[in-house]
């Protein structure tokens, strides 16, 4: 009886592990991955043809190239030998390992679809022959279903968490086809402790016409590289409905809201007085030390008690 997914996931992190491990052992060798420079764009290279100044701007900073570290680049190729160049770095650029803040990436989805060019005319349709890198990158189908695409992905996760800094971060934009494994898979290679969230965004509506509940949104998970991370905020504007719920102002100048503290739900452990007030019906939303430091940053407004 074949083995189900679940039984041949262990196998298939080991074989990653192994073929990652190789390609990191060989960074030192002499037959080491290394990318080639074939192309400046700066700026667009249609445009450029058409301004002799900026051809001659374009010239000159293709001589100088040479001797410049680069800031940008597309890579083109399979991206396990990319990574492994990035890696190994050559003489006008350093390695990359542990020097990468930020990984996001998203990989086929495992949809069994296939995404190369086709053209349908009356009678005949045709088909652009793709490169040997096309037929990976653009052909969503696996040999062996979900395994090999599993097999696949993994020495790949492993490469991008040795090109992570410490604080690092990567994001695995996938769908409902295979993020579950994937997320498995990816557990075992940056730590299932190292999972910090994971993101749902929302594509497109749902279908009327569907025979089943519509696929409407696809998933992107984050993991950190180790226990500390960066992180920054962000933020957009409050709308106007929102604003008007701060009908209060404190001596700095701050709007705020009123809002009583009591429970939600019965909580018999929050049944106390506190600074002469007895305790709701549902007991404090907090607990004593809590109520206490709020009051101290000056979020609690105490009613004039009646005597």
């Amino acid at each position: 009886m074949p083995k189900s997914l679940l039984e041949q996931l262990p196998e298939i992190v080991a074989n990653g592990r192994r073929q990652a491990e190789k390609i990191l052992e060989s960074l030192e060798s002499r037959h080491r991955v290394s990318l080639q420079t074939r192309e400046w764009v700066l700026p667009s290279k249609d445009s450029s043809a058409t301004d002799w100044i900026q051809g001659a701007a374009r010239q000159d900073r293709l001589a100088q190239s040479e001797q410049d570290a680069w800031v940008n680049r597309l890579i083109y190729g399979d991206n396990l030998l990319a990574m492994a160049a990035l890696l190994a770095g050559d003489e006008r650029t350093p390695s990359l390992r542990g020097r990468v803040d930020l990984i996001y990436i998203d990989p086929p989805f495992d949809s069994k679809a296939d995404y190369r060019t086709k053209v349908t005319l009356p009678g005949v349709e045709l088909e652009q022959k793709p490169t040997v890198i096309e037929q990976f990158a653009y052909s969503d189908t696996w040999a062996d279903g979900t395994a090999s695409y599993l097999a696949m992905i993994t020495p790949r996760l492993i490469l991008m968490r040795e090109l992570l800094t410490s604080t690092g971060s990567i994001y695995v934009h996938l769908d409902w086809h295979v993020a579950h494994y994937v997320k498995m898979v990816a557990d075992e290679v940056f730590g299932r402790g190292n999972f910090i969230s994971e993101i749902i965004w929302k594509r497109t509506s749902a279908h009327g016409d569907s025979q089943r509940w519509g696929s409407v949104h696809d998933t992107i998970m984050w993991w950190s590289k180790g226990e500390e991370y960066h992180w920054s905020p962000q933020y957009e504007p409050y709308d106007d409905e929102y604003l008007k719920r701060f009908s209060f102002k404190n001596e700095a100048g701050r709007e705020y809201l009123l809002d009583n503290m009591t429970s939600p739900n019965p909580r018999p452990n929050m049944m106390y007085e506190w600074r002469g007030h007895k305790s709701p019906a549902m007991g404090w939303r907090y607990e004593l030390s809590t109520m206490e430091r709020l009051h101290a940053e000056g979020r609690i407004e105490l009613p004039v008690l009646s005597r």
